[in-house]
């Protein structure tokens, strides 16, 4: 690992404690609103009422700030996977509001997190210098991710209740991990000259993509009974998205090979898993606390 690798690394480190931190205390905002419609502004001025979320707007920037800095640093490879700590991050700063101890199982579940994301960098070796990012190159994939967007968006408004929160999940993950590799791309490229950065369509693009994945993100939070299924998707389906538009679009590479490729998809597993298991215990032990029935789980991310 050179020099930039390692402030990639402490970078992309630092991002996930901001996104952590932004997201327990959205997480918290969004389940003292009433539900509302997809899309509806009533839930952003509503969140904008509540305690803590306009400071976890400025922490989520931060973090954004952050990321970017990574990524002028390293790879898309090598940075989003290290975001997935921002769970890591979140659980703590959950218990601190709570007042509360991390129980075992909490504690199991963030080595098993810690063990499979340790796992895949050792396996998948990510590494690659950033192009010009030129979608062109992958329109089946441009078309795809789309598709899938418009298809997720489609099925949460045919759905009912807090079910939606899945495929709201999907959507939420793709614009994340394709906003990364926007930045990515434009972070590498920048030297410095304001007027140049302006003159970037990606720059714009960036902007749209990521505040869309900041709104479905807000309503996977408040569509939440089967959240815990909708924070794995989200926290392993970025980064997921994120290598596949790294190794597509910006010709950045992981190890292939059916042994790498059966490790990288194995530890993935282990760290969704684990992530299945901190975000089911951690609103369980929430509920105890806020003397709401166990068995009801809501939404949480890092982002």
């Amino acid at each position: 690992m050179g020099p930039g690798d390692a402030l990639a690394v402490l970078f992309a480190l630092s991002a996930a404690a901001s996104f952590g931190g932004a997201a327990a205390l959205q997480e918290r905002a969004a389940h003292r609103v009433p539900d509302t419609g997809l899309a509806s502004v009533r839930l952003l001025l509503a969140l904008l009422r509540q305690e803590g979320f306009v400071p976890s707007l400025w922490l989520a920037m931060l973090g954004f700030v952050l990321q970017a800095v990574a990524l002028r640093f390293g790879p898309l490879t090598l940075v989003q996977p290290l975001l997935i700590t921002g769970t890591l991050f979140f659980i703590g700063f959950t218990c601190v509001i709570r007042r509360q101890s991390p129980d075992l199982w909490l504690v199991v579940g963030s080595v098993l997190a810690l063990a499979g994301l340790t796992a895949f960098m050792l396996v998948a070796q990510p590494s690659g210098q950033a192009n010009e990012f030129h979608p062109s190159r992958s329109i089946p994939l441009v078309i795809g991710l789309v598709a899938t967007v418009v298809g997720c968006l489609f099925l949460a408004r045919r759905l009912s209740g807090g079910v939606r929160a899945l495929p709201l999940a999907v959507a939420t993950a793709i614009c994340y991990g394709v906003t990364a590799g926007l930045v990515r791309s434009l972070a590498a490229s920048f030297d410095g000259d304001l007027l140049w950065l302006v003159g970037q369509w990606r720059l714009y693009a960036i902007a749209l993509v990521g505040a869309a994945g900041f709104a479905l993100n807000q309503q996977a939070y408040q569509k939440g009974i089967i959240g815990v299924l909708a924070v794995a998707t989200i926290t392993v389906g970025d980064p997921a998205v994120s290598i596949g538009v790294g190794v597509a679009w910006l010709g950045e590479s992981i190890r292939g090979g059916p042994w790498a490729t059966f490790g990288e998809v194995v530890s993935l597993l282990v760290v969704a898993g684990a992530i299945v298991l901190l975000a089911a215990r951690s609103q369980r032990l929430g509920g105890r606390m806020a003397g709401k029935p166990t068995h009801t789980v809501q939404a949480i991310d890092r982002d």
